[in-house]
């Protein structure tokens, strides 16, 4: 599993990023759009393998408190389906 997510964040990108967003039914800015993409692209593997919590505090800090708020419910969604 390790390999796969590190495969996909090395090709991903700004647009897949906003599409993925407006699926779940969030609108971002350009500048969150590019705050997540370096967070995504620095820090993948503490998001998946690490603690997080410093990582989320310096986003809420940054985001919109609706962004941030869902970007926390997806990443608790999609964490409990890798981890099963």
């Amino acid at each position: 599993m390790e390999e796969l997510i590190k495969e996909y964040v090395k090709n991903l990108d700004e647009y897949t990023i906003e599409k993925f967003a407006k699926s779940n039914g969030i609108t971002l800015s350009d500048d969150e759009v590019k705050i997540i993409y370096l967070y995504i692209k620095n820090y993948w593997y503490e998001f998946y393998k690490g603690d997080p919590t410093p990582l989320f505090k310096e986003l809420q800090e940054q985001l919109r408190p609706e962004t941030y708020d869902k970007i926390v419910s997806l990443y608790d969604k999609y964490k409990k389906k890798i981890n099963n």
